[in-house]
């Protein structure tokens, strides 16, 4: 009986986390506490009461197996103490609901990150849940979705309203909207389900990343199901690559680009001229196929890269005085932050204008989001957290370098990775397959 139990109870956290990481993107939520900007609101994700249900079942799971493959390491002690110290932050917060929120928030993430290193197994069999093919699987299927779903966006400059997925309408014309603007005028840029095109960018990269590993170290396919793999993954690159495009995230462009430099050099230092090869024949069709949809809207390519136009000028003004925003913030919070979630709440109640809503951001950078927030030792945790993950010994797989290089460009340019619900489980679910 107790037998039957524990395969249902493997069973069920499975295909759950299956499901959980193929709906991830997916915004469907029930706000409880609405807000003009998301950085403030409070909601439900269908995504997360699923994650939270699976790991659940996965705690009972584990008290029936009575076991735990996983030692004390350097990365579970800088994790503990950044969780102790964000918490400590939750003290120093004005709006301590929304606090709680967050740290609920990193609490799944860590939840998540846990499952995924204790169970993931490279191949089926020996005693794992999971099966790291059909977790990328997962995650490659439900993000092919969004990419169709912003080309469709960007082709046709509209977008519908869907609230049981999550979608809102993005109007080209209406303020606050995301678009490329050139001499031919506003055009929306590609936001799939997310709730910005550098979100979409950002994730869209990650995903090419891990693509493009996949492909350059496909060695001699025999199998019929390997085939069908292959020309999957060559479907979901290539497609991916232009909804890429389409959303004109220059960091994200940026991260894929030193994602796929470093996937190069350790292909190179390991002397794998079969993965070389197919790298560097992959590379030769992505810039075939790039000039292609780049041609027709190079004006708004050359806007983007240029940054001389009037939107890029006030993008580029707004970041300038984020920084600064930050470095005040930080000086008056040293030790412990503001609080975990805070920093929109406070910049918001601290500034003496009524701005609009969308004028109030987070400082585009994690690492200083996070010294803000919740104060030096929770950024020192962090960072021991993520160098653990890089120097870790006997790794058979050389694609966690160039993802954690990718993550590094969007950590150090955008701040939606700690920011939002999605970007905080998103994070934890890609280091904890590195």
């Amino acid at each position: 009986m107790i037998v039957k139990l524990e395969k249902f109870l493997k069973k069920i956290v499975e295909w759950g986390l299956y499901l959980f990481i193929f709906l991830l993107p997916w915004q469907t939520k029930l706000i409880l506490r609405p807000a003009a900007v998301n950085f403030k609101e409070v909601g439900l994700y269908v995504s997360h009461l699923l994650l939270l249900a699976i790991l659940i079942l996965f705690f009972v799971y584990k008290l029936k197996k009575k076991e735990s493959k996983e030692k004390i390491t350097l990365t579970w002690l800088a994790l503990l103490g950044t969780s102790i110290f964000i918490l400590v932050s939750f003290f120093f917060s004005s709006d301590q609901v929304l606090s709680f929120y967050h740290y609920f928030l990193f609490l799944l993430g860590i939840g998540l990150f846990c499952l995924l290193r204790e169970e993931v197994c490279v191949i089926d069999g020996y005693g794992c849940l999971l099966n790291k093919t059909k977790i990328i699987f997962s995650f490659l299927a439900g993000i092919f979705l969004q990419a169709v779903l912003g080309i469709y966006q960007f082709l046709t400059q509209s977008s519908f309203a869907c609230k049981y997925l999550g979608l809102a309408r993005h109007d080209p014309g209406a303020l606050g909207t995301a678009v490329a603007e050139a001499a031919s005028g506003r055009w929306l840029r590609a936001y799939g389900g997310f709730d910005h095109p550098n979100i979409f960018g950002g994730v869209l990269a990650i995903s090419l990343i891990l693509a493009a590993y996949l492909l350059a170290r496909k060695k001699m396919i025999t199998k019929n199901r390997e085939i069908t793999e292959s020309i999957l993954i060559f479907i979901f690159y290539f497609v991916s690559l232009f909804a890429l495009f389409f959303s004109f995230s220059r960091a994200a462009w940026l991260a894929y680009g030193v994602g796929l430099l470093i996937l190069l050099a350790i292909f190179i230092f390991q002397r794998d001229r079969w993965a070389i090869g197919r790298f560097l024949v992959l590379m030769f069709f992505s810039i075939i196929m790039i000039l292609i949809v780049a041609i027709p809207y190079q004006d708004l390519l050359q806007a983007r890269i240029n940054g001389e136009m009037r939107l890029e000028q006030k993008s580029l003004n707004e970041r300038k005085e984020q920084l600064f925003q930050a470095r005040d913030m930080i000086q008056e919070n040293l030790l412990f932050g503001v609080g975990v979630g805070n920093y929109v709440a406070v910049l918001e109640k601290g500034d003496g204008q009524a701005q609009e809503p969308w004028n109030y951001q987070p400082v585009h950078d994690v690492f200083l989001l996070l010294w803000a927030q919740s104060g030096v030792f929770a950024l020192a945790g962090f960072l021991i957290f993520l160098l653990s993950l890089t120097i870790k010994k006997n790794r058979r797989r050389t694609f966690p370098l160039a993802i954690l290089g990718a993550l590094a460009v969007l950590m150090l340019l955008d701040h939606w990775l700690l920011s939002l619900p999605f970007g905080v489980l998103f994070l934890f679910l890609i280091l904890g397959l590195l």
